[in-house]
């Protein structure tokens, strides 16, 4: 099965280079309607549906920070110094406002300003673009550049400068993702500042595809979601509130997550944090009904996002990460084995993360049973160093139990993937 896996990958890139070189030297058709052309309009279709889709900023206090022009105003007028002035030294902290964050406070804070600044490179850009399409301004390289990548269905550069790693799929894929990613960390927030985020989940459109009849009797919405599971409420006053399970792909720096939980620990049972590291627990297949209720709860309208909030409350240590993929095997309940044949890729049960103390131990010899499988962000699996001397497309590395010596699995290149190529 891993010839024919692999055959299979390689005809697949290879036809998608092909459509590639064959979209560049597509003809291009001109034709005016409406003082535009049949390009701009496509264009201008795009900014709309970003201007619509897309909000403007993250909100929620105390994590959002204020933007350099309001430095002064909030310096010289009576207003609450932001925190992120307290930080940098220029205020001087209140005793109403010396409360230190929690790590993963600190891990939303740094989310939220990577994501705030995207979104700002955004919409400025696509603003300065329309206003060159109705002859206001005069269209800049950059401008035209972004005007092109719009049209080819590709991420614009000036746009791949604030995205931590690269990206191969179509834009309007990365934008749909790019909402996906925004309302998971909202849910995130309002869970902190609410307690619940059961409101949003039930502004979900009612899918067609859910009037269906079981038993004799409708199926509602509620239902569907009491069915799935998706439907959290925490029950914490005044411990931290955090996502029954976390999306890995939502975030800019998922091993700055993996740092505060590691942190979170440290300071919750006073362990040393260069003590501490994870045990990985895969949980159980699902069962057949379990992915007739999941399927359902799809088709009504559930995202990735939502996904992140079923069920109780999070785990009393450590989190669960979910929507990953092993790419060159597949999980059987309680190792990893081969592929099947045509499915290179295979979805992940969750993963428990869970934070212990580690013994001392000498030598690296590898331990018998376990293959310590790499997590990528993507399945090129190839990035910028970074600082630690690590690509910015690792996240870290998992045990799994396998049958197999750990060479095995070396030799097929296993690794886990948070984004897939379909």
């Amino acid at each position: 099965s891993s010839g024919i896996n692999a055959e299979y990958g390689y005809n697949e890139h290879t036809s998608k280079e092909l459509v590639n070189y064959l979209h560049v030297f597509q003809p291009s058709h001109q034709l005016d309607h409406g003082g535009y052309s049949n390009k701009d309009n496509i264009v201008m279709e795009f900014l709309i549906h970003v201007h619509k889709t897309l909000p403007q900023q993250i909100n929620g206090l105390p994590f959002m920070d204020y933007i350099p022009d309001m430095v002064h105003s909030a310096l010289s007028g009576s207003e609450r110094p932001p925190s992120v002035l307290i930080e940098k030294g220029y205020v001087k902290p209140t005793q109403t406002e010396s409360k230190h964050c929690t790590p993963m406070e600190n891990v939303i804070r740094q989310e939220v300003r990577q994501f705030n600044r995207l979104l700002d490179v955004i919409h400025v850009g696509l603003k300065t673009l329309a206003l060159c399409l109705q002859g206001d301004e005069a269209m800049s390289e950059e401008v035209d550049q972004m005007y092109h990548a719009i049209l080819d269905n590709k991420l614009p550069s000036a746009w791949r400068e604030y995205c931590t790693t690269s990206y191969t799929k179509p834009l309007s894929h990365w934008i749909e993702q790019l909402v996906n990613r925004i309302t998971f960390m909202q849910y995130w927030i309002d869970l902190n500042i609410e307690g619940t985020v059961s409101n949003h989940l039930f502004r979900v459109e009612y899918s067609e595809l859910m009037k269906e009849k079981e038993n004799d009797e409708q199926v509602s919405f509620l239902d569907v979601v009491k069915m799935s599971s998706a439907y959290q409420k925490s029950g914490k006053t005044d411990e931290e509130k955090l996502p029954r399970s976390f999306w890995l792909n939502a975030l800019f720096f998922p091993r700055g997550l993996l740092t505060g939980i590691l942190q979170t620990h440290s300071r919750k049972h006073g362990i040393p944090i260069d003590s501490l590291t994870f045990r990985h627990q895969v949980a159980a297949l699902p069962t057949s009904k379990e992915e007739t209720d999941r399927q359902r709860a799809q088709n009504a309208g559930l995202t990735p996002a939502m996904w992140a909030y079923p069920g109780p409350d999070a785990p009393e240590n450590g989190i669960l990460i979910y929507d990953l993929y092993l790419d060159g095997g597949r999980w059987d309940g309680s190792n990893v084995v081969e592929a099947l044949p045509s499915k290179q890729v295979t979805p992940l049960p969750e993963i428990h993360f869970l934070p212990e103390q580690s013994s001392p131990q000498v030598g690296c010899a590898p331990k018998e049973g376990v293959y310590e499988c790499p997590i990528y962000r993507t399945s090129e699996r190839c990035g910028t160093l970074d600082q630690t001397g690590h690509s910015d497309n690792y996240v870290t590395s998992i045990q799994l139990p396998t049958e197999q010596q750990p060479s095995h699995w070396i030799t097929r290149g296993l690794a886990i993937i948070s984004q897939t190529e379909n």
